[in-house]
């Protein structure tokens, strides 16, 4: 909430705030079924790791313009803090990008959940990855490589200038 209140205090009345995010199938929220088995072991495994560190995937960014409000969508006029306007506007597009094996093993070892890992646990969880990218559904190129599904993320909001939100008010007094 703190975050949220300095970009409404810098950005001019009426303006915009948008946000992006270039996410994996293997690094989304719960919820989101991956496209192939093996991104699907592979986000099961990221979220038994997890560090709770807030992340895209924790969709906590889409709580605190929830929290502004304090209560349902008519509270907009009344609330004390009213910085952006809801619902959000949020806008996906679906991508797939083909990488050498190794490569894909590369990026998943700079996730936090794998880059902590030592030894035979850092084994084991490679282990999970050479055994599910094995699997029958696993896509490939005429190169070998995998495709890797994901989706870059946008969303928008705009500002609800305080000096607008009080006059709203006191006109409907």
């Amino acid at each position: 909430m703190e975050s949220l209140r300095e970009v409404h205090r810098v950005l001019r009345p009426h303006g915009c705030l948008g946000m992006i995010w270039n996410v994996e199938d293997y690094n989304r929220n719960q919820d989101h079924k991956a496209t192939t088995n093996w991104e699907q072991t592979m986000q099961d495994y990221i979220w038994t790791q997890d560090d709770e560190q807030p992340r895209f995937r924790h969709q906590k960014w889409k709580q605190v313009f929830d929290q502004q409000t304090r209560s349902g969508p008519l509270a907009l006029i009344i609330s004390s803090e009213p910085l952006f306007s809801l619902p959000i506007a949020v806008h996906e597009d679906a991508w797939t990008v083909w990488l050498p094996e190794d490569k894909v093993w590369d990026r998943l070892s700079t996730l936090s959940q794998i880059a902590i890992l030592e030894g035979v646990e850092k084994e084991r969880v490679h282990k999970t990855f050479v055994d599910s990218v094995a699997s029958e559904d696993t896509k490939r190129n005429d190169r070998g490589d995998l495709a890797i599904h994901g989706g870059t993320v946008a969303a928008w909001t705009s500002k609800i200038p305080t000096s607008g939100a009080t006059n709203l008010w006191e006109q409907e007094s």
